[in-house]
């Protein structure tokens, strides 16, 4: 799911760059004192499940758990994510500098529609179980559909690989819907208190 140095064209690094710049704008514009361990907590439980691996094939496909990190955090949802995508980059090598801005926008945005979505109750929908799978599924989806518009956008020889990116993700979709399903079970009973502004 992240895009590594050397991939984007400058006018799309720089324009997804710029965009970032307005995204951690609205995550600091109600950033309180209170919040500021829980966005620690999720940037680190991204950081952490980026390196669950699962082989599938010729590819492998991790874990980001996107959806249930932007029902937790809203708009600070970006700021969480910047820091670990910003440590994994220049740490570990993980996505890039150059790429930030785009790696930004494909895993955060998802995750503060899902958020939104969720708050204007637009997910109930589905019954109960269904909509907390939903929320990873979902979340996932848009994610992988941003990368594969962004790699398009990029290069028009990226087109292809941005077919076998959707394809290749397609089970990572399914996998975070099961996870998320748990994991908003486990804080619903534990931490109910944690969900109560995304009315989840």
């Amino acid at each position: 799911m992240h895009i590594s140095d050397g991939i984007l064209t400058s006018e799309v690094a720089i324009g997804t760059a710029v965009l970032t710049v307005g995204l951690l704008a609205l995550s600091f514009k109600d950033l309180k004192n209170k919040n500021i361990a829980i966005v620690s907590a999720m940037s680190a439980l991204f950081f952490i499940a980026s390196f669950v691996h699962i082989p599938l094939g010729f590819v492998q496909i991790h874990l980001i758990l996107i959806g249930i990190i932007g029902i937790v955090l809203g708009a600070q949802v970006f700021l969480a994510i910047f820091i670990a995508l910003l440590l994994q980059a220049t740490l570990l090598g993980y996505g890039g500098i150059s790429s930030l801005g785009a790696n930004l926008i494909i895993m955060s945005l998802p995750a503060y529609l899902i958020y939104l979505a969720s708050k204007m109750q637009l997910l109930n929908i589905f019954p109960e179980k269904l909509k907390y799978f939903m929320i990873g599924f979902l979340a996932v989806l848009l994610s992988t559909l941003l990368l594969a518009l962004i790699l398009a956008l990029s290069k028009e020889e990226y087109l292809y690989a941005s077919y076998t990116v959707f394809l290749a993700n397609v089970p990572a979709m399914f996998i975070e819907g099961l996870v998320t399903l748990f994991l908003i079970n486990y804080l619903k009973k534990s931490i109910p208190d944690l969900l109560d502004e995304a009315k989840v």
